[in-house]
């Protein structure tokens, strides 16, 4: 799938214009038009032709084609076809140099939008793991890391929805500890095959998996709505903690690379306050099991002291001699 559509790269106004530019050249009434990778009309002069199938056959073909009365060529911009370029009558002679003016600008529109896009993800970027630092890297509370975690990431990515999933300290397998949303962790169980929580947790390494309604167990679809996945692992250097689970669910948008990378640069910032975290809920609970030991030994010898205040006053020894008379009386 493109990342980027053709009416987004091509003015429709500057377009229009260039198909009237080029239709002064002919000497004869001509059609000129350009069509989208859904062979749709997007721009046309003087009106869109009522039949679009001869685009159609050039983007599919990624070639010329031509009949009796028009021509088409497809649009290919880095080795991906987006469109094509309409003209009739077939034999005008400026259709190859329209078809380079239209790639070419359409070609410079995406080289900028992508560089944009870059900076954007790097601001990001930066943004998400400064913020992250500042409020996570602080936090010594796990369950505060992991709903930061999950409504930091939902928030940046645009997700629908995401789990966090911790290894137990016991058993080392993976539980839910906290969902935002959707419950990646519980629309898991309606894949087949996909349980990417676990293959994430394995290998260490982050993964995307797009087109899952394709992997909707039957009988399902109706409930899960999954369009995409993100995975990554909250690591402390070798040691896989866990693993965080984002999800979209709107047709259409997926996770990209750049998503993937910044997820996992939260996962990494993460791990380490989870570490710090879990290492904190260790001391307490030591600290706890501590002070319940040194309150049992307090009131053992506290009950041993009242023991001995009982045994020292007159009336137990009174007791302790009647009872010896007693037993003289009756030898026992």
């Amino acid at each position: 799938m493109k990342d980027f559509r053709l009416r987004k790269l091509l003015d429709k106004t500057e377009s229009v214009a260039l198909l009237q530019g080029f239709a002064e050249l002919a000497s004869g009434s001509v059609t000129l038009g350009i069509a989208d990778e859904r062979d749709r009309w997007l721009v046309a002069h003087p009106a869109p032709p009522g039949d679009n199938s001869l685009p159609r056959r050039a983007r599919r073909e990624r070639e010329a084609v031509a009949d009796d009365h028009a021509v088409a060529m497809p649009i290919v911009i880095e080795g991906e076809v987006y469109g094509a370029v309409y003209a009739s009558p077939a034999g005008l002679p400026f259709l190859p140099l329209l078809h380079r003016v239209i790639a070419m600008l359409a070609h410079k529109e995406m080289v900028r939008k992508s560089l944009a896009r870059e900076t954007l993800d790097r601001y990001r970027e930066i943004n998400l793991l400064y913020h992250i630092h500042e409020t996570i890297g602080a936090c010594l509370d796990l369950d505060q890391v992991v709903r930061l975690v999950l409504e930091e990431s939902i928030r940046i990515l645009k997700a629908d929805g995401g789990s966090v999933l911790l290894a137990d300290e016991l058993t080392g397998q993976l539980r839910v500890y906290g969902s935002v949303g959707l419950d990646v962790a519980e629309a898991e169980r309606h894949l087949i095959g996909m349980a990417l929580s676990e293959k994430v947790f394995r290998t260490g390494k982050p993964r995307i998996i797009n087109d899952l309604q394709h992997y909707i167990r039957p009988g399902d679809a109706a409930g899960v709505q999954l369009v995409s996945m993100l995975s990554a692992p909250f690591k402390s250097g070798e040691q896989v903690l866990g693993v965080v689970t984002l999800a979209r669910t709107r047709e259409g948008e997926i996770f990209t690379a750049g998503d993937e990378k910044l997820l996992s640069a939260l996962a990494s910032q993460a791990g380490v306050a989870i570490l710090n975290a879990r290492e904190v809920e260790a001391r307490e609970r030591k600290l706890r099991e501590q002070i319940e030991a040194l309150r049992i030994e307090i009131d053992e010898a506290k009950r041993q002291r009242e023991v001995v205040a009982i045994t020292e006053t007159d009336y137990f020894r009174y007791l302790q001699e009647n009872a010896q008379k007693m037993r003289a009386d009756f030898d026992i």
